[in-house]
């Protein structure tokens, strides 16, 4: 009895939903409840390495959120990945932009700080650990630098919503809505979400952090910048990741959390200077048969960019899609404050 009625307490609010309008996996123009998850998406979506110890590897879904068809006829347009591994060089003066960094290809309208909804919920040593990075309490003047090599899978994105419509059994909930009830209005979004999936690509990544001490971030930073104002093709890159200017070196860590990809990566990828020897990605840049062989070990199992859009589009009213998009994006600010 106790099962029955969790289970109909379950579908009521999508008991006129159409067969397969439900899933679990990436389906363009879906619609999420940002909310039901909000803080801990990365459990719902595979953007970091999995935090477990074994070596053992099960393949991930880069998306595993409930979502929910309301649109038909949705038009969108797909495009095949890169051939080769892309590498990408961030400075990152604090954690929190080491953060939005390293999520800079995932947007959610309504908020300017999508890491919120993905690690809100996270303690600070549980985001360190997933980036590599020994916890450490006592204050510090450090900054980050993300070094990360993303292969695209694929990438769709929607190309029209002009013809689309919208599913019958949504529109006559959109008909029965009372939109000067905000309680009213949150029941809506449980059942039918609050943003639909405008874009997104698949791939996977391998990222590692450098915390380094402030003077010898400050002395790449500089570098950079001339190297980039003189088009130098002088390479002296790796003289700047050496110990004397680093605080720490972090693990390398794979998005999709593939444990064998990572113990290739500390077996092949050790870089020797002066008296120390320890994995880091710079030796990517300098050796293109380990860059050809971590081309061929990157699978399509994490997701690289996602870009969520409130479901203003849904209701033809402009009144109601107004009233909706201010409740959704108040409540992202909450959500903020609150995670």
């Amino acid at each position: 009895m106790l099962l029955l009625i969790l289970t109909v307490f379950f579908c009521c609010g999508l008991c006129d939903s159409e067969d397969g309008d439900l899933g679990y996996s990436l389906n363009i123009g879906n619609s999420i409840d940002v909310f039901a998850n909000y803080g801990d998406l990365s459990q719902v979506m595979q953007v970091l390495s999995a935090d477990y110890e074994e070596e053992s590897y099960e393949p991930m879904e880069p998306f595993r959120e409930k979502n929910i068809r309301v649109f038909e006829n949705v038009r969108s347009g797909a495009t095949p990945g890169d051939t080769m591994v892309d590498m990408n060089i961030q400075l990152c003066e604090t954690l929190e932009d080491l953060l939005q960094a390293y999520f800079q290809n995932f947007t959610i309208e309504g908020t300017d700080m999508p890491p919120k909804a993905f690690l809100g919920d996270w303690m600070e040593n549980e985001i360190m650990r997933a980036f590599g990075i020994e916890y450490d309490m006592r204050p510090d003047n450090c900054c980050y630098v993300l070094v990360k090599l993303s292969k695209v899978k694929t990438s769709v994105k929607i190309s029209d919503l002009n013809d689309a419509r919208v599913k019958g059994y949504v529109q006559k909930a959109i008909d029965h809505l009372n939109i000067s009830d905000s309680t009213e209005i949150r029941r809506f979004m449980k059942s039918y979400g609050t943003h639909y999936i405008d874009s997104y690509v698949t791939g996977n990544c391998i990222y590692q952090v450098f915390k380094y001490k402030r003077t010898g971030y400050n002395l790449l930073k500089s570098y950079i910048k001339y190297r980039e104002r003189r088009r130098s093709n002088s390479d002296s890159l790796r003289f700047y990741f050496s110990s004397y200017f680093l605080k720490q070196v972090g693990d390398i860590k794979i998005a999709s959390g593939n444990k064998t990809v990572e113990t290739w990566a500390r077996n092949n990828l050790k870089d020797s200077q002066y008296l120390f020897s320890r994995p880091s990605l710079l030796r990517l840049h300098y050796n293109p048969i380990l860059a050809s062989q971590l081309d061929g070990m990157l699978d399509n199992g994490a997701l690289l960019s996602l870009n969520l859009k409130t479901l203003k589009p849904l209701f033809k009213d402009r009144y109601k899609a107004q009233k909706f998009t201010e409740i959704v994006e108040n409540d992202m600010r909450l959500w903020e404050v609150n995670t």
